[in-house]
This record gives C-alpha cells, sequence and structure tokens, in this order.
C-alpha cells in the first residue's frame, strides 16, 4: 500500500494540473480510505473522466486494470501512529526528543557508514560518462538536492520521479551508466523485482543501492550496496540520505578541484 501511494504521489507531482491524471491520483489519495469501495464506472464519475480514462491511467502507473489497482486499497489504514513514532518520544517534550533522536541516528550512520565506499562510489561519478539517481517521497527529494551539488562539479546528473520512467531508464542504460539507487528499507529493488526489471546482460549499467537494509546481500540487479545503520521511527530519515549525499558530493568536489589543480 505504501508503494501505491508513493505511486500516485508521483503522478500528482508530475502531472499539469487540470489533466486526466492529475484528477485521478487526487482524488484517490484525498480518498484512500473509501476507494477499495469504487467501481471503475463511479471512479470515472467522480473524477469527471470517461472509464477509459481510467485505463489508461492504470497501465500507465503499472497496473493491468481497475481491478488489480483497486487491490492495493482493501488494507488502508491510518499509518500516523506509526509514521510518527520514534524512540523517546515524549508529547510534551517533542522539540527536545525529535532533535536528540535525529542526533542518535546520525551519530549510528557516523558508526556503521565505510569513507571508503563513499570515496569508491565518488570517483565512479567522475569516470563514468552518465550518471542517474533514483528514490521515492523522502529519498527523492535527496536525489534533487544531490543532482544540484554536483551540477556544482561539472556533472550532469539524471533521474526521474515516476517509477515506471525510472524502469525504463534503467532497462535503457548502458555500461557507460552509472546508476545509484536511495531506497531506505529497499522497497525499490523489491518493485524492480516484482515488475520483472530486464539488463541487458553485456551492456548494462552500474547499479549502486543506499540502504540501511542489511538483508539484502546478493541480487541479480544490483553491483554494489553501501549500508549504514539507523534507529526505526521518523527521526530516521530523510536526514541520513542527506548526509550521505553532502559527503559524496564533497568528495566529488574535492577529488575535481585537484585533478583540476594537478600539472
Amino acid at each position: 500500500m505504501f508503494n501505491m501511494v508513493i505511486i500516485l504521489l508521483a503522478t500528482l507531482n508530475s502531472e499539469p494540473v487540470g489533466t486526466n491524471d492529475y484528477r485521478i491520483s487526487r482524488f484517490i489519495l484525498s480518498n484512500l480510505k473509501e476507494i477499495h469501495g469504487y467501481n471503475i464506472a463511479q471512479l470515472a464519475k467522480a473524477c469527471y473522466v470517461s472509464n477509459s480514462s481510467i485505463s489508461r491511467f492504470c497501465r500507465k502507473i503499472g497496473f493491468r486494470d481497475f481491478n488489480e489497482l483497486k487491490h492495493q486499497f482493501f488494507q488502508w489504514t491510518d499509518i500516523g501512529s506509526t509514521k510518527f513514532a520514534y524512540p523517546g518520544c515524549k508529547e510534551e517534550a517533542l522539540k527536545d526528543t525529535y532533535i536528540d533522536g535525529i542526533i542518535e541516528n546520525l551519530l549510528l550512520l557516523k558508526q556503521s557508514i565505510h569513507a571508503q565506499e563513499l570515496q569508491k562510489l565518488a570517483e565512479d561519478i567522475l569516470s563514468f560518462p552518465k550518471v542517474a539517481a533514483f528514490g521515492s517521497l523522502h529519498s527523492q527529494s535527496v536525489v534533487l538536492n544531490l543532482q544540484t551539488d554536483l551540477l556544482t562539479s561539472g556533472i550532469v546528473m539524471d533521474t526521474r520521479t515516476r517509477f515506471q520512467e525510472q524502469l525504463e531508464y534503467i532497462e535503457e542504460a548502458d555500461d557507460e551508466t552509472l546508476i545509484l539507487l536511495f531506497s531506505r528499507g529497499g522497497s525499490h529493488l523489491k518493485r524492480f523485482l516484482i515488475h520483472d526489471l530486464q539488463l541487458s546482460k553485456t551492456n548494462r549499467p552500474k547499479i549502486v543501492m543506499i540502504t540501511a537494509n542489511r538483508n539484502f546481500r546478493t541480487n541479480k540487479y544490483i553491483d554494489q550496496f553501501i549500508y549504514y545503520d539507523e534507529l526505526e521511527g521518523f527521526t530516521a530519515y530523510p536526514y541520513a540520505f542527506e548526509a550521505i549525499k553532502g559527503i559524496v558530493a564533497l568528495e566529488v568536489y574535492t577529488r575535481k578541484r585537484t585533478s583540476e589543480k594537478a600539472p
């Protein structure tokens, strides 16, 4: 269900206001608890579109038909109590406990991530002709910040917001492309498995995944994992990714500047 929300938010953010896909995604997001009770005609009427527009929307975001999309909403519950929980949370001292939780997670990041892996990643970013990075929700904002930071070092990095466009980009990428996946729990990788991502065996991109999920050890899609540790909860994201992004951008800039100064 969480992945479904990611897909809908990505569609909402990338479609012009007033288009059919914008109206459909906005209506579903506004009625998450009730949408499982709609049939295709009722949803079309509520969104002021035709049944065929609903069907096209479903296929566009990766579902076979409306029934497959509708099935995603049967288990929707109010996730607020889980989403906003974190170790040490005290309602009477939200400011202090929240900031303390962020600091604790950043200290855990400092202890768990290996500088050598980030340095090697910076070297790859400088050496590959094409670089792309993808994320979703919290991690997508980090990707956009990385895109801006790398431009300071003269590197134009590609990214895509929609998951379907990310899939297409990766499948069309060649061995001159480095792709970074920012996925805290690994949901991106799980979705690649579900959608059966097809990569060339002889001319495929190098894919590096940055994640806090150490259960991923080997995978047919991922060439390298960069792991870090965190405490579960609302204080965990996106601060760890922001710190990792900052370190990588600094490593790239430092190496680029050093190479330009060399005789």
